[in-house]
């Protein structure tokens, strides 16, 4: 779903956000510089030739001056006072460590690798593309403005814009740079990609177990009444999100969506049917369904045919064709790379972390948990080999054994694709 050093790259991140604060905040204090010279021009005595009624006019009370109050910095120093009982900024520290610090940490280790791999590789993120960045997410996310977006993320999520610009945006952008290099689009893919964005698309219904004789169980049951899936969903479906409507899945499924050996299997059975026969009669229909299908080691699905949406006429030689479904099959490529590149710095990393008592040495497999926050429970091409999603495709549910929550923290730590 890691500590920020005090490096050349990390003082202009912060000083590009201090200015973009301060340029927010230009507004408000020029307002204000207008209101207190008024303040002052209304105090100040009227000159000796003025009018006796203006001077008979009250005057108007000066504005309260602000007066900056200094953050304590040193432990000792009270972070706040009580009935003449000091509370001191260690003890505040030692408080937020015991409620927050080991997710803190981890936060602070990763983005310390990036920082690390930037510097190995002569790369920096400035303060521009941190700006632009959060532009260009407020757009094609929200179709807002950028005062309006972070104002969003405060309210809803909790999270400031110096936070956003720090632990989200400038990861992201920092490993799109070192990934980047990496990402080769390939002719299979060019094709995988056409056929997602403008081929059939599968409209079904899934039953999701976590044992394969369960599924097998299921399967028989559906052999002797197919009528009873929608039924079986509803009751055995481990699918959170398409139990409730007897399994039916909110998108369609697109040819080669992640995963893909999923994809494949249901467009097979349910579409293509078998090459070879050549009778018309054995051609997949609608209340088809296949049979167990898996997607990880604890998670098997068998889907439904609801309808088949047609293919799109669409000419692949067509440039803007081209073009666009390069482009998205680049920036799905490239988020997969970036999964991979942020493994594979964990992997190399030796990491002693004092807080939970974890040494993790150097070139020292990361366990399966760590990779899930990483990828948001993907399989990743650092441990095992994969096929690449296309662009445009329907991801299939994640496995139950990964919590939605962790997939959701992981997905935001990439801004998302633009919309077409």
């Amino acid at each position: 779903m890691i500590a920020k050093d005090c490096g050349r790259k990390v003082v202009g991140v912060l000083i590009a956000l201090a200015l973009w604060v301060a340029a927010d905040a230009r507004p408000a204090l020029a307002q204000l510089s207008i209101l207190r010279n008024r303040g002052a021009a209304a105090t100040a005595p009227a000159p000796a030739s003025a009018p006796a009624e203006n001077q008979a006019q009250p005057s108007t009370p000066p504005l309260p001056q602000l007066k900056l109050t200094a953050i304590p910095v040193n432990p000792t120093d009270p972070i706040a006072i009580i009935n003449g009982e000091v509370i001191t900024r260690a003890q505040l520290a030692d408080e937020c460590v015991t409620r927050k610090g080991e997710e803190i940490l981890e936060t602070l280790i990763a983005r310390r690798l990036i920082e690390q791999a930037l510097k190995a590789r002569k790369l920096e993120v400035t303060a521009a593309e941190i700006d632009q960045e959060i532009d260009s997410v407020a757009q094609r996310v929200a179709g807002i403005g950028r005062e309006a977006w972070l104002r969003t993320l405060d309210k809803e999520r909790g999270i400031s814009p110096i936070q956003y610009a720090r632990d989200i945006i400038y990861p992201a952008l920092a490993l799109r740079k070192l990934a980047s290099p990496l990402v080769q689009v390939t002719a299979v893919d060019l094709k995988n990609s056409f056929e997602a964005q403008y081929g059939d698309k599968l409209r079904c219904r899934m039953i999701m177990v976590d044992k394969v004789q369960t599924a097998k169980n299921i399967w028989e049951e559906l052999r002797k009444n197919p009528a009873a899936f929608e039924k079986l969903a509803m009751e055995q479906s481990m699918d959170s999100g398409s139990r409730s409507l007897g399994g039916l899945l909110a998108e369609p499924i697109s040819r080669h969506a992640y995963p893909q050996p999923v994809s494949n299997r249901a467009f097979e059975q349910l579409v293509d049917g078998d090459p070879q026969d050549k009778d018309p009669t054995h051609k997949p229909k609608d209340g088809d369904f296949t049979g167990p299908i898996q997607v990880a080691e604890a998670t098997w699905v068998l889907l439904r045919r609801e309808s088949v949406i047609p293919a799109q006429a669409a000419d692949p030689n067509d440039p803007r064709v081209k073009k666009l479904t390069y482009d998205m099959i680049y920036e799905v490529k490239l988020k997969e790379t970036m999964g991979t590149v942020m493994i594979q710095l964990m992997q190399s990393a030796a990491i002693d972390n004092k807080l939970t008592g974890k040494v993790k040495l150097a070139d020292e497999q990361i366990d399966r948990d760590q990779e899930v926050k990483l990828t948001g429970g993907r399989p990743s091409t650092a441990s095992a080999p994969r096929s690449t999603p296309a662009a445009g495709q329907q991801k299939m549910p994640p496995p139950s054994a990964v919590p939605p929550e962790v997939v959701k923290q992981a997905e935001s730590f990439t801004s998302p694709p633009a919309k077409n």
